[in-house]
């Protein structure tokens, strides 16, 4: 599985063809690669709660959910399932600041991992 990590988008490549580029093709540089590791997605997460306030509480949290998602691709489902719920924590912090809380999560997911 190839893997996008972007500023916009952090996940599995959702392109299903990878061979010639369509008229009009938005993407000109393929930015797939193999995925991180479970701890290197963990830690840049970590360096993320920072800018997790207003707009960038959404977008914590779809990274958030894209790493639980490389945790269960690794069979780490008890991280998985603490990032699940980070996520929905940092969506919430659209409003107001969650950063203790997602500090403590993580706390909670790194301390899950086997």
């Amino acid at each position: 599985m190839l893997w996008v990590d972007q500023d916009s988008y952090f996940g599995p490549d959702r392109r299903r063809k990878a061979a010639g580029l369509r008229m009009r093709e938005r993407r000109h540089d393929n930015y797939a690669a193999m995925p991180p590791s479970l701890s290197i997605a963990m830690r840049q997460l970590r360096m993320r709660v920072i800018d997790a306030c207003g707009r960038g509480a959404a977008q914590f949290a779809d990274r958030a959910q894209s790493t639980a998602m490389l945790a269960r691709l690794q069979n780490e489902r008890e991280a998985s399932d603490a990032l699940t719920s980070l996520a929905v924590v940092a969506a919430r912090g659209v409003d107001r600041d969650v950063r203790p809380s997602l500090y403590a999560g993580l706390d909670r997911a790194q301390a899950a991992l086997h």
